[in-house]
């Protein structure tokens, strides 16, 4: 089953900013999204409308995603730095 995945505009910017290394990891990881739409973060949190938000650490960054499964996509909505 593969998912579409998207990337908030923010998370664009901040990746493009990025040394290459953390830029590769991130990268590498939402890709996985596409496969395996139901991976788990290392933690959760609950955006404005109560839906689960997965928070996984990567190189430092919180990648914030959450699954849409009705229309089979993947929605990453933030990056920021781990502890923010």
């Amino acid at each position: 089953m593969t998912y579409r995945v998207f990337l908030a505009r923010e998370v664009v910017e901040t990746l493009r900013k990025l040394p290459l290394r953390q830029r590769q990891e991130l990268t590498k990881f939402i890709v996985s999204l596409k496969d395996s739409p139901f991976q788990q973060g290392d933690y959760t949190e609950r955006d404005d409308v109560d839906r689960r938000i997965e928070i996984s650490i990567l190189s430092r960054y919180a990648l914030c995603y959450w699954a849409d499964h009705a229309v089979k996509e993947v929605k990453v909505v933030d990056l920021r730095p781990a502890g923010s």
